[in-house]
């Protein structure tokens, strides 16, 4: 069994970043990247594993892949809106085509794959930093009416 899938769930820190990502090689990437800039994280392969993980510990941020087996990141989001104690939870949402109702209707960051991984590490620092813990900025709001109106101009 590689890193990612080992859940000690006494030694998660109550400060930790959850990786949800079905690709373990891009998991144990993004593992060390954060143990190299000082954060603690833990890597699961599916939104049904971040859910059981998520009723032991509440993670500062969540980097979460949109395509995933089972539960898509999207559906995952959307549970953890639903319920109190998630629903602050900042989360960057990856995928190499981010679909418009992650930015318009749940307000996440997203980050197209491949990205550039000194910026998502930027990204993860300042959301960190300012304490973000419903993001509904203006970035997202633009995004969201310049796909709106893009489907106004189709009809």
């Amino acid at each position: 069994m590689d890193k990612s899938q080992q859940i000690d769930h006494q030694h998660i820190s109550n400060k930790y970043i959850l990786i949800v990502d079905d690709d373990p090689i891009l998991g144990n990437l993004l593992l060390e990247a954060l143990d190299d800039e000082a954060y603690q994280a833990l890597h699961v392969l599916s939104g049904e594993m971040a859910q059981n993980v998520l009723q032991r510990d509440v993670p500062v941020l969540l980097l979460l892949d949109y395509h995933l087996p089972g539960m898509n990141g999207l559906e995952l989001a959307y549970w953890l809106k639903s319920h109190e104690e998630y629903r602050y939870i900042p989360i960057i949402l990856m995928s190499a085509d981010v679909p418009p109702e992650a930015n318009c209707k749940m307000h996440l960051r997203t980050v197209r794959k491949p990205f550039d991984l000194e910026r998502l590490l930027q990204l993860i620092a300042e959301l960190i930093a300012s304490g973000v813990k419903d993001d509904s900025g203006v970035r997202e709001a633009s995004v969201c009416m310049t796909h709106a109106q893009s489907n106004a101009h189709r009809d």
